[in-house]
């Protein structure tokens, strides 16, 4: 059992949320958005099980071949979750936590340590404080119902909200334009940017109206779509068909070990021109979350 008490430790202090649409929010420096007319912590993209899988040759990429098959990787991403968690609890304790897709890896068995650590999952949820988890089903997510349901955690297709946002896992082609916002995973959305490949919280308007909300992947061994102009670059049908990749902006972050030096309101204000900047201080370190707005600005910057 994972020790809740010690992990939600990690973080003293309480940073506000930054708001990447009205009603969704980002935990900073987490993969994390939070939903506030559901009081609900949305994640995505989670691969329990992968360093199991990985170990035992077996490959599931839907891109080809991953590089891992036959691999043995160390077992972090359990523990990595609950520690981004914990983290999160300690921001902004949510009254429930949907994990939209792909909570586990295997698509065609449930593996031991699958069952294994979304049990422990579910239970470390609990026991800080939550009381509500909802998976949204991912293509990776077969086997998995009955453990699910012995922890009392209800599988869904999607989630709509009366103010207009669907929650789904982003493998299905759905009609998007009955809402005013989409939140997906599928993708696990990254850029090509200082010094390395970094995940970011992806968005796009809809032809049709509407937007498109992509979350990154919360398991660390998927760094997944780097962003493109192709549409066939892209495994969602929704961005295939529907995104308005041309219009794209991006919310990426960068932690630092506090030094006691951080950057001046006239440091901030200066780089706002380009790219928008916010800061948030936790225990010993920043968080700044780069909000580079269009796909012109981030060829400019980055790689692409």
């Amino acid at each position: 059992m994972i020790d809740s008490e010690r992990c939600l430790a990690l973080v003293e202090t309480t940073p506000s949320l930054y708001k990447l649409v009205d009603g969704l929010y980002i935990y900073p420096g987490l993969p994390f958005a939070y939903l506030s007319e559901l009081n609900a912590l949305v994640m995505s993209d989670l691969h329990l099980g992968f360093e199991e899988a990985a170990a035992k040759g077996l490959e599931y990429s839907l891109r080809g071949r991953s590089g891992y098959a036959g691999v043995f990787l160390p077992r972090i991403q359990f523990r990595r979750t609950v520690e981004m968690l914990a983290r999160a609890f300690k921001i902004r304790r949510p009254g429930r936590v949907i994990i939209n897709g792909d909570l586990k890896h295997a698509f065609d068995r449930l593996l031991r340590q699958e069952k294994e650590e979304v049990s422990r999952l579910i239970d470390f949820i609990r026991e800080g404080g939550v009381d509500e988890v909802t998976v949204v089903r991912g293509n990776h997510d077969n086997f998995v119902k009955r453990v699910l349901e012995e922890r009392g955690v209800l599988i869904v297709d999607s989630i709509e909200t009366s103010s207009g946002f669907l929650i789904t896992h982003g493998h299905l082609d759905v009609d998007p334009s009955r809402y005013s916002h989409v939140v997906i995973g599928h993708e696990h959305p990254s850029i090509r940017c200082f010094g390395g490949k970094m995940p970011v919280f992806l968005r796009m308007p809809l032809t049709g109206g509407g937007e498109l909300v992509v979350l990154p992947a919360t398991g660390p061994y998927h760094p997944g779509t780097t962003f493109s102009l192709s549409r066939e670059d892209y495994l969602s049908p929704l961005i295939r068909k529907y995104g308005v990749l041309e219009e794209a902006s991006f919310v990426a972050w960068v932690e630092t070990s506090y030094t006691g030096l951080a950057l001046s309101e006239a440091d901030i204000s200066r780089h706002e021109k380009l790219i928008g900047l916010s800061e948030y201080r936790f225990d010993n370190s920043i968080v700044t979350l780069v909000h580079i707005e269009n796909p012109v600005l981030l060829q400019a910057l980055c790689e692409f």
